[in-house]
């Protein structure tokens, strides 16, 4: 199993689907192309597409400050980032200094919030930024403690590695649809991009994910994905009512996904796409024979 190359953990990270998303962008002859998300987390997918080599670029946006601070600190003050990940405690009492800084990023400078949301993410149950208490508990009387997650070397490692791919990275703090309006080549140049987008999932949202979308926001970037009609794009969600409704008429399917949240299970999600993006036969091929089992 390869190792990851997104220094953050998320439930359901999104590192996995980058075999299909490749298989799609050669299929929609995009090889090269530009690639834009617009709900980056840890962009694990953006990261393995880019070092492969399927896409020339990455555009990836976060509306939640930390995450873009995490981002924007990783290209611009990797020598920085990596001295603090050799000397930062591995402790309860720095923990809970990480965490206020956390939770009151505007009291903070933008490479104290960024590292404080790194520090947060790889000690913290399930990576969950706010609300999540550390690994191992505060009493760290598990048999996992908060460092468990900490590996110095690997995660400067990591850094590193995508810090010497800087400049094929663009990093934004904006909301989704004014990030893709603003980014987004302009005319015809908009169906040479490619748009991959995993929104905040309808159910348990305020458990995952510090800016919450409720149904007005879901359909707000339904809209605007189903004007365009040059851009490809495809998305992620977990399957609901509301999701199928709103993408009725879009090319919608299932697949496993593997979500950690406190416990370990199988979850399906839905993957979607606009009615001009070319999908793997082979893929819809396997969906249909587990719905005939």
């Amino acid at each position: 199993m390869k190792q990851p190359l997104s220094p953050l953990r998320y439930p359901g990270g999104k590192a996995a689907i980058a075999p299909f998303l490749e298989d799609v962008i050669d299929l929609n002859n995009l090889r090269g192309c530009s690639y834009f998300e617009p709900y980056a987390g840890g962009a694990g997918a953006a990261l393995t597409l880019l070092k492969n080599g399927v896409i020339s670029e990455i555009h990836i946006n976060d509306a939640d400050i930390r995450i873009y601070s995490f981002w924007k600190n990783v290209l611009t003050e990797k020598d920085r980032f990596v001295d603090n990940i050799f000397s930062i405690p591995l402790t309860l009492d720095e923990w809970g200094r990480q965490k206020k800084i956390c939770d009151n990023p505007e009291n903070h400078s933008g490479f104290k919030i960024g590292f404080a949301a790194f520090y947060m993410n790889r000690c913290n149950r399930s990576g969950i930024l706010q609300g999540a208490g550390p690994i191992g508990g505060k009493q760290q009387k598990g048999n996992w403690k908060l460092d468990v997650r900490f590996n110095r070397e690997k995660l400067a490692e990591r850094i590193i590695t995508i810090a010497m791919m800087k400049n094929y990275i663009n990093v934004y703090n904006e909301d989704a649809i004014k990030f893709l309006k603003q980014q987004l080549p302009k005319g015809r140049g908009r169906s040479g991009a490619f748009a991959y987008l995993d929104p905040p999932y309808v159910n348990k949202a305020d458990k995952l994910y510090m800016n919450i979308y409720n149904e007005k926001d879901h359909r707000a970037i339904a809209r605007y994905l189903l004007q365009q009609k040059k851009l490809h794009w495809v998305l992620s969600y977990d399957d609901t009512p509301l999701i199928q409704e709103i993408y009725n008429g879009q090319k919608i399917c299932r697949q496993s996904l593997r979500y950690s949240l406190q416990s370990k299970r199988i979850a399906k999600e839905l993957i979607i796409s606009s009615a001009k993006v070319t999908l793997p036969s082979q893929y819809f091929e396997k969906k249909r024979k587990e719905a005939a089992a």
